[in-house]
């Protein structure tokens, strides 16, 4: 009898993970037949995986409500991704009552999930294997030349290196042409550098552009950065794979992690693309192990501040929102050691960083970004506002709103997952008490529509949380507008190697192993680890560049933006050893 009992709870627990995520097989299965059959099997393999494991699974309440929480998210995505709205969850009975059993279904998907995740990081897993002691012997030297040799094989490929449109606007910067930059701002002076993207950055792309340039060559200066990037990015790599080793945490892991990284080709990708964000995410690697060890050492020494300033300065220094996660970071180490130099190095990056922004830019004629920038989510809040409920848009409020962005066009630029049409029309000439009586009417329209305002901001996001929706992930095509503007920018004629090269990372990205490239697993998972690791002994603190690096793609311009959420695959990924040690000592 209790042998019935418990193979009917399976069958039941099975069909409700079922539901949850049914849907998803035909997509990538278009032979009806087969789905069909495909659906039976994942039942049955469902069942016996249950029966395998799940026998009174208990885990921390924190968990619990992490994974209830999580499994809310993803039937609320699936609402936003088929109707722009919630209505799917909470429209009807019927439909809440479904959303109920989908809920439930993922519950004990994950919560089985979550507890084998448990067990597996807190086993020691020891290695006789020759390839992992000599890579334990001399992780470094085989850390470096192994991704040399992976990545070198993408900047033969595509030599001399990989740009996208910012990439090439920072170039024509540089260059002393017009960007659509300074169409957005009042600039300071005659000099076409902004600070839009980091000047330091931009100095650098457009540096060796433009040696490049003098010698008659665009391919080799542009060249010349991409090899020194990826020198960089390889170095930094290879440094946290060392400092795992030398925690003493079993080199099987770091090996992984090695092996993630080389032969997976979205890193390769990113480690030949001039985009900002692959030397800031290498920094931030960094940045994060220092904090790291800036925590786990009993006695630091003036060498640990200053490693903490210095990484520090390369996070605000290659992306301008590097700032915050810095001085949201920091303040978290005074838990833990004396508060004087802390104090001084917190002040001290705070000062630096403002002198470079506030002083040293405008006296050297460089502009800096539009207040824009950081409007998204209201601006997309106001457009769904005008687009759904435009009639009940007051004279007096629209003439408020037009100061700010361009009434007249907002609801047919208005597109969900991306605010850049209806940001863009930002008037530059806007005073700040226009702003201010723009906020009032934005207020106004917050009190009267919150569903639209809250469509409006997950619509924007989801992707970020969802992980069944899906956009590209690298950037492999040659970019025009460096050759549009004159410059004799391409490809070599490996066409072939690259379609081979191209082919291979969407194989990878649709295997089970891409499953860790998802977004909304990179997210998920996380937040997750960040939980496993909360404790009194502080072990979360090198997480949270990871966390606040999460919510910049919340408050992001764009939804499904790989590039945003490319620094927390990289952090996830390079310090799955250490989280490993602290949920060793956590759980």
């Amino acid at each position: 009898m209790t042998t019935i009992k418990n193979n009917l709870k399976h069958i039941l627990l099975s069909i409700l993970t079922f539901i949850s995520v049914y849907k998803h097989i035909d997509i990538i299965v278009k032979i009806q037949p087969l789905v069909y059959i495909l659906y039976i099997l994942f039942i049955i393999l469902l069942f016996l995986y249950y029966k395998k494991l799940y026998k009174n699974i208990k885990i921390n309440k924190i968990y619990e409500i992490f994974t209830i929480i999580l499994s809310f998210i993803l039937v609320l995505g699936y609402s936003y991704e088929v109707t722009s709205t919630g209505k799917l969850l909470w429209g009807s009975v019927p439909n809440f009552l479904i959303s109920l059993i989908k809920i439930s279904g993922y519950y004990y998907f994950f919560k089985t999930f979550i507890y084998y995740f448990i067990k597996f990081m807190k086993k020691e897993y020891i290695s006789n294997n020759k390839i992992i002691k000599k890579f334990s012997e001399h992780p470094y030297l085989y850390s470096f030349v192994f991704l040399s040799i992976c990545y070198g094989i993408f900047i033969i490929l595509y030599y001399p290196g990989i740009i996208n449109y910012d990439n090439a606007n920072q170039i024509k910067e540089m260059m002393g042409m017009h960007t659509r930059y300074l169409d957005a701002i009042n600039p300071i002076s005659d000099s076409t550098l902004t600070n839009f993207n980091p000047i330091i950055h931009t100095i650098m792309l457009g540096g060796l552009f433009k040696v490049g340039y003098i010698i008659g060559n665009v391919n080799f200066g542009m060249f010349l950065y991409t090899l020194i990037q990826m020198i960089i990015v390889i170095s930094i790599y290879s440094y946290a794979i060392v400092y795992a080793v030398k925690q003493r945490i079993s080199p099987i892991y770091s090996f992984i992690v090695l092996i993630i990284l080389g032969l997976i080709p979205t890193f390769g990708y990113y480690s030949i693309t001039a985009v900002k964000d692959t030397l800031y995410t290498a920094f931030l690697l960094l940045f994060s192990i220092k904090v790291y060890d800036f925590v786990k050492k009993d006695n630091t020494s003036k060498l640990d501040y200053l490693n903490i300033f210095l990484t520090s300065m390369l996070v605000c220094l290659f992306r301008n929102n590097g700032f915050y996660i810095v001085v949201i970071t920091i303040p978290f180490l005074l838990i833990s050691k004396k508060k004087l130099p802390i104090l001084g190095t917190f002040f001290l990056v705070i000062i630096s960083y403002m002198l470079f922004n506030n002083l040293l830019l405008p006296a050297l004629g460089i502009s800096g970004t539009s207040v824009r920038e950081m409007l998204s989510i209201p601006f997309q809040q106001t457009a769904r506002l005008v687009k759904l409920k435009g009639e009940e848009v007051s004279e007096e409020d629209r003439l408020v709103i037009d100061k700010i962005l361009d009434y007249e066009n907002l609801a047919k630029d208005y597109n969900e997952d991306l605010s850049d049409p209806v940001k863009n029309k930002y008037n530059k000439d806007a005073e700040n008490k226009d702003l201010i009586e723009y906020f009032g009417v934005w207020f106004k329209g917050l009190i009267k529509h919150p569903i639209i305002y809250v469509d409006a901001t997950i619509n924007n996001i989801t992707s970020y949380f969802y992980p069944y929706e899906s956009s590209w992930k690298v950037y492999h095509k040659l970019n025009r507008k460096l050759p549009e503007a004159g410059f004799d920018y391409h490809y070599n004629n490996l066409s072939t190697g690259r379609k081979i090269m191209h082919s291979y990372e969407i194989f990878t990205e649709y295997s089970p192993v891409g499953l860790i490239l998802n977004m909304g697993i990179i997210t998920w998972f996380s937040i997750l680890v960040f939980l496993m690791l909360c404790n009194k002994n502080r072990n979360y603190i090198f997480l949270i560049p990871n966390i606040i690096s999460l919510l910049f793609c919340v408050l992001s311009p764009a939804n499904t933006y790989y590039r945003y959420i490319y620094p927390s695959l990289v952090l996830v990924i390079c310090m799955l050893p250490l989280i490993k040690k602290g949920i060793e000592s956590n759980n």
